[in-house]
C-alpha cells in the first residue's frame, strides 16, 4: 500500500514539512514503508488566469500529480492562515479537482491534518474533509475521507526541523493514535476494493 503525503506550505524547511516528515517516521515505524512526501516549496499551479494543460505539467505538478495517482492514501498536511487551510491547498483543490484529474482522487483514502505554531490546525481539516467529501460526491468516487483529523498545535515545540520528537508525551500520543487509525482504515479501504 503506497502512502502519499502533501505538505502544503510552500515555506522552505516549513512545520508542514516537519510534521510531515514526523508521520512519515511513524508509518515506516509501523512498517509502512511505501510513503511518498511532496513538499510544496516548488508549488506552482497557476491562477486561473493562466492556463493549466494536464498533458503538459511542469516537473512540481507532475510530480505532485504521480504521486496522488499512485497512492491508495492521501494525507493532506496544511498549516492554518487566519483559520483556512494554506492558498497552495487551496489553490490544488481548485484547478486539479476536475475531470482531467479523476484519477486524483478516485479509490483513494484522504486525512487531514491542520498545522499551527500556537493554538489552532482544527477548522483546516474540518473544511478539507467537507471539501474532499464533496469532491467524491460529485463525481461519485470510491474515495472516502478519514473522520479522525489531526491538529499539531505548538508544531516548533513537538518536533525539531527533521520532524523528530521533542519528547511531549502528549503530542506523541495523538500523532501515533492518527498514523494508527490512518493505516487501518486504509488498508481496510483497499481490502475491500481488491475482493
Amino acid at each position: 500500500m503506497k502512502h502519499t503525503i502533501l505538505s502544503g506550505s510552500s515555506r522552505k524547511s516549513s512545520t508542514s514539512l516537519q510534521v510531515s516528515r514526523a508521520i512519515e517516521r511513524v508509518l515506516s515505524e509501523l512498517g509502512e514503508d511505501n510513503v511518498e512526501v511532496v513538499d510544496f516549496e516548488d508549488y506552482d499551479i497557476p491562477f486561473f488566469n493562466e492556463e493549466l494543460d494536464a498533458n503538459n505539467l511542469s516537473a512540481f505538478q507532475t510530480r505532485l500529480a504521480n504521486a496522488m495517482r499512485t497512492a491508495d492514501s492521501i494525507i493532506f498536511i496544511t498549516p492554518e492562515y487566519n483559520w483556512f487551510p494554506s492558498a497552495e491547498v487551496i489553490h490544488l483543490v481548485h484547478r486539479m479537482a476536475g475531470p482531467a484529474y479523476k484519477d486524483l482522487w478516485d479509490n483513494k483514502v484522504f486525512s487531514f491534518v491542520g498545522v499551527s505554531t500556537g493554538r489552532g490546525g482544527r477548522m483546516p481539516t474540518v473544511q478539507l474533509g467537507y471539501v474532499v467529501d464533496k469532491i467524491i460526491n460529485v463525481f461519485n468516487f470510491d474515495s472516502v475521507t478519514n473522520p479522525k483529523g489531526f491538529e499539531v498545535q505548538f508544531a516548533g515545540q513537538v518536533l525539531d526541523q527533521d520532524g523528530n520528537s521533542m519528547g511531549s508525551p502528549e503530542f506523541d500520543k495523538g500523532l501515533s493514535a492518527f498514523t494508527e487509525y490512518h493505516i487501518r482504515l486504509s488498508k481496510r479501504w483497499v481490502a475491500g476494493h481488491k475482493t
